[in-house]
């Protein structure tokens, strides 16, 4: 929100220094961390929260700016409209469902023309081309007060009906800035005897806007249903300051000043007079209500004690009509402050203007409880595989949940077994993703360099399970699979089975495969297929794994360590000769299986169709020869019984 220091000051005497003022403000939860120059003009860039549509506002700020220096808002002094001089009927038939209040007023006899020099300089500094006097007071009052108004030809409204509703989807509309649009399903509009003249909240209709020969004028304020502009404005791509606004709920009580003020200036401005009566539709009175703040629980709340005469003194600048009363401190709220609703609203607003660096830094005290909370979210699993992956030199990402159509196909994937958003941001964040997989290939496309080895741990959907899930490109397909090994020595995972078949179409054929506990799936790894990395324009050979860490979860084993063996062990190489597609892995489990005395089995080195193993053994005193011998023999034969394998001579 763009604040002129000028026009800030009709409201309210800056007594602050620049740099302390905006220091103030942010500080008070009003951020301004920036201005610039126009002309001769400071012009303050503040930073609105959602819950505070009054700061949306010249006004608004200098409330804010007067409570901070502790000072009152100058009057201005409001001159009653004048007797209506003619009868223009407008007939508004309003839905209370989309609309909380309807308010308005017609003109006749306006002059439309461009606005004075001091009109037109106030909205260039809102970053605004002045069009006209009639629209640039809109915009004026917009800016001024916080509350978006429209105004209409009167004599462009067929049948000087307005009848509010909710699109049915597919209508075409043209806005006053002359740009089409396909509206969708369950946008506010406005509509005449004969056609769409507004899409409310958003952009006036060209068809009934003010032009040249505009002699007659309707000025409308609404308080339009703030989710369904917000769902409008994103599913457009259209966002306009008052969408900005209407998103924030504005005053709902602040309708009438706002209408009277901007037909006094057009009156002012365009030689106009009133030509009805000042029409207010609403189903409910928007009147101030009262919250009590008690000093216990101010004090509770903010751990420190706050003297009585100084609570009463901040509310009071909040304008916010402190009193004392038995229950506590009652304070009546103006239909400004809609987001004051509970005592601890009262409390925050206290201790913001107080100021938070005021309170004493002190240390968290508490005790810890010994049962788990109902939402506890266990992560050591996702600590421990983010260590190990880290540690084996991978670098995790974090990729966003939706992706586009565009990805899943070339993926191989189908978007109908993906949820799809009903009201995307955009085309490329359409789907929940499946598989985490594309996400991070998407990523590995974007990097250039030539190995790169990165992880995710994340969920998937609709399951909502948690996968782990690794691509690399740039390493082979020996290292790759190490790297599996490692996750399941890590966790103490034992008794894995490696199958190597697939039935994802993602994955190449005959180079991937899966991984079973029993018969639960842990997971799959392997080469994507060449198919897919065509899709992408990746030329390197890519692997992935992704497992699922809820299974993964389920079979770690607590490590039971054991001293250190006071005897060193007797370490070998052994060849052996295997035939082809022979599963190593398979071998190295048989070794170990032979005998307790085996304490330690790696593949040392691959020629040809020969693999060298290095193998411990030790016990808890020497090793003969012989013995190890008899181990050896044992292995030998087992081995050419199961795999066909012979010693390489």
């Amino acid at each position: 929100m763009l604040i002129p220091l000028s026009w800030l000051k009709d409201f309210v005497e800056i007594k602050l220094s620049l740099k302390d003022l905006m220091w103030k403000m942010t500080e008070a939860g009003l951020t301004c961390e920036s201005y610039k120059k126009v002309g001769d003009e400071i012009v303050l860039d503040v930073e609105v929260t959602a819950n505070r549509p009054d700061w949306m506002s010249i006004i608004g700020v200098a409330r804010e700016v007067a409570a901070i220096q502790g000072i009152k808002l100058k009057t201005r002094k409001e001159n009653a409209l004048p007797k209506k001089s003619a009868n223009f009927p407008i007939d508004l038939i309003p839905d209370f469902n989309l609309f909380d209040r309807w308010t308005g007023i017609a003109i006749k006899n306006v002059e439309i023309k461009p606005s004075p020099k001091w009109l037109a300089d106030r909205i260039r500094l809102m970053g605004h081309t002045p069009i006209n006097n009639v629209i640039d007071i809109t915009n004026y009052v917009m800016y001024e007060l916080g509350i978006p108004m429209h105004a209409f030809d009167y004599d462009e409204i067929a049948g000087q009906i307005m009848t509010v509703q909710l699109s049915k989807g597919g209508e075409d509309f043209t806005s006053v800035d002359n740009l089409s649009y396909k509206l969708p399903k369950d946008a506010i509009i406005i509509r005449d005897a004969e056609r769409l003249i507004d899409l409310a909240g958003i952009k006036g209709g060209l068809n009934s806007g003010i032009k040249e020969t505009t002699k007659n004028v309707f000025l409308h304020v609404t308080i339009d249903n703030s989710v369904l502009v917000r769902r409008t404005s994103i599913a457009l791509g259209l966002r306009s300051e008052a969408s900005a606004i209407y998103e924030r709920v504005p005053d709902k009580g602040g309708t009438i000043n706002s209408i009277k003020r901007a037909a006094s200036l057009i009156l002012d401005l365009t030689g106009g007079q009133v030509a009805s009566d000042l029409i207010d539709l609403r189903k409910e009175k928007f009147e101030p209500w009262e919250i009590t703040l008690t000093e216990e629980k101010l004090e509770k709340v903010l751990g420190i004690k706050i003297e009585t005469k100084l609570v009463v003194n901040i509310l009071s600048k909040l304008n916010l009509n402190p009193r004392k009363t038995s229950k506590g401190i009652a304070c009546t709220i103006p239909t400004y402050r809609g987001d004051l609703k509970i005592e601890e609203d009262l409390i925050e607003e206290v201790a913001r203007i107080y100021g938070y660096n005021k309170f004493p830094m002190t240390l968290p005290t508490g005790r810890i409880t010994k049962n788990k909370i109902p939402y506890y979210f266990d992560d050591s699993i996702h600590l421990a595989l983010k260590e190990i992956l880290i540690g084996a030199g991978y670098t995790e990402a974090m990729t966003l949940s939706l992706i586009s159509k565009d990805i899943i196909e070339k993926f191989g994937l189908n978007p109908s077994d993906h949820v799809k958003i009903e009201n995307p941001v955009s085309l490329d964040y359409e789907y929940m993703r499946t598989t985490l997989i594309p996400s991070l290939l998407a990523a590995l496309k974007l990097n250039t360099e030539e190995k790169l080895k990165i992880f995710e741990i994340d969920k998937v959907y609709p399951s909502e399970n948690y996968k782990l899930t690794v691509v690399t490109k740039g390493v082979d397909f020996r290292e790759f699979k190490g790297l599996v090994d490692l996750i399941f020595e890590k966790l103490n995972i034992n008794n894995y089975k490696i199958e190597f078949e697939t039935n994802k179409s993602y994955m190449h054929q005959s180079v991937a495969g899966i991984i079973k506990m029993g018969e639960t799936l842990i997971g799959e790894f392997g080469a994507l297929s060449p198919r897919v990395l065509n899709n992408f324009e990746i030329k390197n050979k890519v692997y992935c794994l992704e497992f699922d860490i809820k299974a993964l979860e389920k079979h770690t084993r607590v490590k039971i360590f054991e001293s250190v063996p006071l005897v060193p062990p007797q370490i070998e190489d052994l060849t052996l000769v295997f035939p082809a597609k022979t599963k190593i892995g398979e071998v190295v489990g048989l070794i170990k299986s032979v005998s307790r005395l085996i304490n330690k089995v790696e593949l040392k080195d691959i020629y040809q169709d020969s693999y060298t193993f290095n193998i411990w053994y030790q016990g808890k005193t020497n090793l003969t020869d012989p013995e190890v011998k008899e181990i050896r023999e044992k292995i030998l034969k087992l081995i050419e019984q199961k795999f066909g394998g012979i010693i390489k001579e």
